[in-house]
C-alpha cells in the first residue's frame, strides 16, 4: 500500500479530479464539486512542486474542507440576501398598507369592497361610508383589508 501512494503522481491527482467532477455532472447533487476541485488544485501544485505522499493527501484533505467551507459561506451569505429581497413576497397584504382606495359599494354591514391592483378585495371600516369615498388601508384580518376614511380637505 505504501508503494502505491508513494507512486503518486500528479497525472493521479488530475484523473482524480476531473473523474470526481465527472460523476458530479451527471448527479449534479454538489456533493463532489468541491473534492474534485481540490484533487485539481493538489495535481497542478503537484506539478509544480513535487512533494511526498503525506503532504498530497493532507493537502488534498485541507483542500477539500477548505473549498467546501468557502462555497458554504459564499452560498449562505447569498441565500440570506435573496431572502430578505423575497421577504415581501410572502407577506402580500403587508405590502398594501398605506394604499389609498376608492370604495366600490357603501359600507354596509361594516363591510365593502375595493379594486386593488387586479383583485378586488373584500374591506371591513368602522365608519359607514357611501361608495366612492376614499380609504386608507391601516391593516389586515387574514384576507380582509382593514380601512378608515382619509380626512376630507374641503
Amino acid at each position: 500500500m505504501t508503494a502505491l501512494l508513494e507512486g503518486l503522481t500528479h497525472w493521479h491527482w488530475l484523473g482524480l479530479g476531473f473523474a470526481l467532477l465527472a460523476i458530479e455532472v451527471m448527479g449534479s447533487v454538489g456533493f463532489l464539486l468541491w473534492t474534485g476541485i481540490a484533487a485539481l488544485e493538489v495535481g497542478i501544485l503537484l506539478l509544480l512542486w513535487p512533494f511526498g505522499w503525506q503532504a498530497q493527501l493532507l493537502l488534498f484533505a485541507a483542500q477539500s474542507l477548505l473549498t467546501t467551507w468557502a462555497w458554504w459561506r459564499w452560498q449562505h451569505r447569498r441565500d440570506r440576501s435573496s431572502q430578505d429581497a423575497a421577504a415581501p413576497i410572502n407577506e402580500r397584504m403587508q405590502s398594501y398598507l398605506g394604499r389609498e382606495l376608492t370604495l366600490l359599494d357603501e359600507v354596509s354591514q361594516g363591510t365593502s369592497r375595493v379594486h386593488l391592483d387586479d383583485t378586488v378585495w373584500t374591506v371591513r371600516c368602522s365608519v359607514s361610508l357611501p361608495a366612492g369615498s376614499r380609504v386608507r388601508v391601516v391593516g389586515a384580518d387574514s384576507h380582509i383589508l382593514l380601512v378608515e376614511p382619509l380626512a376630507r380637505s374641503d
